[in-house]
């Protein structure tokens, strides 16, 4: 059996899950921008964490799966369903049965086990979400479009083949969704998203619920490596790095490159420049300029980051250990500079609630 949903457009985009969720929003006749998806999910963040069983730390600059589509779901007005299984059988079975009904399924892979990717050999990331939008049981293939599209790739892989979608084997699919590697192993999980009656552009109500949520979960977190505190606790881990061998330093050095440059997916500065575009197009949402102006400081500070990710990559490439002095200089100014524009939107959101 073979079914393509048919007037599915695949879309590139800037970071794979708002780029997923658009492109169904899309196809169902609702169209937000990444930046206004990213935002109304309340998921501007900050961690770090080191784990046992990968060779580099882990640097995130969003909010986690899941606690994104809830978030998004509540201040967007959607219907997202998060589902997750043990059983490989049934979470194809779940994507197809949506196939066949013409509604596209967002489903979170590890980028390591695509081969389109052309990931190096041990590096897995598993937060990573596409669209499946058809399949061909005869070939044993799957339709699925990511964030690339011909001529734009989406990882540091000179063998990367990017394509406006992609025809992946069955089990290529089954091996990237039931992968079990951190950092944010894919446990099967899918996304179903319906947009409802009643549907309508944000509002500022829902905007500003947004921005207040999310700024308190970022200045309040339950760990000192999350939030504001967590970029602080970067700048002194950093020093520890200087320690270690050279093929671990590299390593993290590039996993740090990749988890703050767009090449990521990011949208630039590990998430700031996608935040501050938010931020100015809810200026005209919520007829709120004062969102613009600190929209555009937002995006100065994603040119900070992305200066950061520079010498990340430098280091990578050989660059001597004390390029990391450097840095945690950099990520200092950075810690103060978020926290002048964390208090500015505070009061922004403070002075419309009180």
């Amino acid at each position: 059996m073979k079914h393509i949903i048919q007037n599915f457009q695949p879309m590139a985009g800037k970071h794979s899950i708002t780029s997923s969720i658009r492109q169904v929003l899309a196809y169902q006749g609702a169209h937000l921008s990444e930046a206004m998806l990213f935002g109304l999910a309340s998921a501007y963040h900050f961690s770090y964490f080191e784990y046992k069983s990968i060779l580099s730390p882990f640097i995130n600059g969003r909010v986690q799966p899941r606690a994104f589509e809830e978030s998004l779901a509540r201040h967007a007005r959607l219907d997202i369903q998060f589902h997750k299984t043990q059983s490989n059988q049934k979470a194809w079975r779940k994507v197809k049965e949506n196939i066949d009904q013409d509604i596209p399924v967002v489903v979170y892979v590890d980028k390591g086990a695509l081969t389109y990717l052309r990931m190096p050999p041990g590096q897995h990331f598993g937060g990573h979400a596409v669209v499946v939008f058809g399949y061909d049981e005869q070939e044993g293939i799957v339709f699925l479009s990511d964030r690339d599209r011909d001529g734009f790739s989406i990882t540091v892989s000179a063998d990367e083949i990017p394509h406006d979608f992609h025809l992946v084997p069955f089990f290529e699919l089954e091996e990237a969704r039931a992968s079990r590697f951190k950092p944010l192993p894919p446990e099967n999980a899918w996304l179903t998203i319906g947009i409802g009656e009643s549907f309508e552009a944000p509002r500022r109500n829902q905007i500003f619920a947004a921005i207040r949520e999310n700024m308190y979960n970022y200045l309040n977190p339950p760990l000192a490596k999350m939030g504001l505190e967590g970029i602080h606790y970067f700048s002194k881990v950093l020093y520890s790095w200087q320690e270690w061998g050279a093929d671990k330093l590299r390593e993290a050095a590039l996993s740090a490159f990749t988890m703050i440059d767009q090449i990521g997916g990011t949208g630039g500065g590990i998430f700031r420049k996608l935040y501050g575009e938010f931020l100015l197009e809810s200026a005209s949402y919520a007829a709120a300029p004062a969102l613009g102006a600190i929209g555009e400081q937002y995006l100065i500070l994603g040119e900070q980051w992305d200066e950061v990710a520079r010498l990340f990559y430098m280091l990578y490439q050989g660059e001597q250990p004390m390029i990391l002095v450097d840095i945690v200089e950099r990520i200092k100014q950075i810690y103060k500079y978020e926290e002048g524009l964390s208090n500015q939107l505070v009061k922004v959101i403070g002075a419309v609630y009180d």
